[in-house]
């Protein structure tokens, strides 16, 4: 599932000499307007490449790479054939780059707009969220200072991305709902406290950490159901119905039968309130359940990453058992 790496490799990181400034040009479009005597700047595919003196800079998406969309994620099988084939067309092995950035995302066919999943997206401790353009939503730091401050969580419409970049139909349908869940180490070596070099992105055990961490990451933040139609149809015509809306909503969301249990502990309720309110309640559940609504839309949501990354597990363990001992 990675997405947008960067990479960054020395002359001297190599076991043959070897002069970036003499072999890349001739390998990548170049963009004569940067270059200089000592810097080159260019693409090959999709991928970004420049060359200052001695240390080559690669920056770009894998999964783009490898199938030439980063629509869905690339597989963990794929991902050392991919980085090799970047390394023999640039004439360069890749094996010891260090590895400054990684993102990790994977995209959802959803039921609904990927916008109308955002408001239950709530909050994540210590990050600061941002909607963006309506299309986006952001969970990061103010300041790369702060702990954590190289994370970002985004969440975004895919298919409102590949309309923008207008080159990318027939691959999905325009009315496709594609909610996209990239999880973003802007600074690896911060967050690791050491450097990451390529051969690590194909480790299995590697690979599982940072999949975890893009699952994770998004269970630890706080849900809540923001539209009311995804708990019961409620009813507001008249004031007795709002109060019946209000009390069902407030049944759905707590654990009321604790609640008037404490009360009547306390003293605060009558035994024959208790009864009535008690018979109330399980007539109120009675009804949410006869209802028989389907999953909420932050459930739909949830229960798609789960099953990507038991996914992901699960594919890692098939190709780690098939590889030679």
């Amino acid at each position: 599932m990675y997405d947008s790496i960067h990479l960054v490799i020395k002359e001297s990181d190599l076991d043959s000499p070897l002069s970036f400034l003499e072999e890349i040009p001739c390998k990548i479009d170049l963009d004569k307007r940067k270059c200089t005597q000592y810097s080159v700047f260019g693409h090959i595919e999709k991928m970004s490449v420049m060359v200052n003196g001695a240390t080559l800079s690669i920056l770009g998406s894998l999964s783009t790479w490898n199938r030439g969309n980063n629509i869905y994620g690339i597989e963990f099988k794929d991902i050392k054939n991919a980085i090799d084939s970047l390394g023999k067309c640039l004439g360069v092995p890749l094996d010891k780059a260090i590895v400054k950035r990684i993102d990790v995302g994977q995209s959802f066919k959803m039921d609904f707009l990927p916008h109308l999943y955002y408001p239950s997206l709530y909050h994540l401790n210590k990050f600061g969220r941002s909607d963006l353009k309506v299309t986006s939503l952001y969970f990061g730091k103010k300041s790369k200072k702060e702990d954590g401050g190289n994370l970002a969580l985004v969440f975004y419409d895919k298919n409102a991305q590949l309309r923008k970049k207008g080159d990318s139909y027939p691959l999905v349908q325009k009315s496709l709902n594609l909610l996209r869940y990239e999880f973003r180490i802007k600074d690896t070596k911060t967050y690791f406290k050491r450097d990451i070099r390529c051969f690590e992105l194909f480790s299995a055990d590697f690979y599982r950490y940072v999949i975890h961490l893009w699952y994770s990451m998004y269970c630890n933040i706080d849900k809540r159901l923001e539209i009311l139609e995804e708990l019961y149809n409620p009813k507001f015509n008249g004031v007795n119905e709002l109060n019946d809306s209000c009390v069902a909503l407030c049944i759905h969301a707590f654990d009321i039968e604790k609640a008037i249990e404490i009360a009547s502990e306390k003293g605060m309720i009558t035994p024959q309130n208790k009864h009535n309110v008690l018979k109330r309640v399980k007539k109120i559940k009675e009804g949410l359940v006869n209802l028989n609504l389907g999953p909420s839309l932050i459930d739909e949501l949830s229960k798609k990453i789960e099953a990507e990354y038991k996914r992901q597990l699960e594919e890692l363990e098939k190709y780690s058992d098939s590889l030679p001992s």
